[in-house]
Formats: structure tokens, C-alpha cells, sequence
């Protein structure tokens, strides 16, 4: 039985380790890539867990999964909800709608 390599198996939400020539890091994985002769996933936009870089990476990079999303199955908040659908939101919350003299405010006087 031939072993499969770690990336293939990668997918978005999944905390990974991603080794380059000179350094390796971990990441939360945010976007996968299909190649164009498979659906195998080939790139990787991963978000860095230190500096919240959002970096592209080879798939063959992805040398190590910490923690998939099935793993993580009842645990943390929960999925995302698309920005409109937020709870603490409501209308007339926007920057149009602000009143008073703060930055951006017409001047009065002059």
C-alpha cells in the first residue's frame, strides 16, 4: 500500500504545518486549489497562526495536519455566518448614517 502525502488530505479549516527550504510555520488553511488534470488539491492560501499573513503555498509544503475540521466536529464557535447575517447587526449601522462633527463631517463656520 502506497502512502499518500499529507496535502491531499488537507482541506479548509484545518490547522497545518507548512515546511519551506529554510524555516516551516502553522497555519489555518483558508483556501484550497484543484490542479487542472485533478480535483487532487494542489494550493494552498493559509493563514500564518503568528502573524496573519495569508500566504500561497505548494501543496507538497503542507507537510503535517494538526488538526482537521471532522477532529474539531462540537468543538469552538461554530461555522462562520456571512457578514449580513450577524446577530449584534442592524440597519443604519453604516458610515452614511454617523451624525456629528468626526472625521469626515462637513465644517461649519468657514
Amino acid at each position: 500500500m502506497e502512502l499518500q502525502p499529507q496535502f491531499l488530505a488537507a482541506g479548509v479549516g484545518n490547522l497545518v504545518v507548512v515546511q519551506t527550504r529554510d524555516d516551516w510555520w502553522m497555519g489555518h488553511v483558508i483556501h484550497v486549489e484543484g490542479g487542472a488534470r485533478s480535483q487532487a488539491p494542489s494550493l494552498f492560501q493559509v493563514a500564518c497562526v503568528d502573524t496573519g499573513a495569508i500566504r500561497t503555498v505548494n501543496g507538497d509544503a503542507v507537510v503535517a495536519i494538526l488538526q482537521s475540521t471532522t477532529e474539531r466536529a462540537g468543538q469552538g464557535s461554530g461555522p462562520l455566518q456571512p457578514a449580513d447575517n450577524h446577530p449584534h447587526q442592524h440597519q443604519g449601522a453604516g458610515q452614511g448614517d454617523q451624525q456629528g462633527e468626526g472625521h469626515g463631517a462637513a465644517r461649519r463656520g468657514f
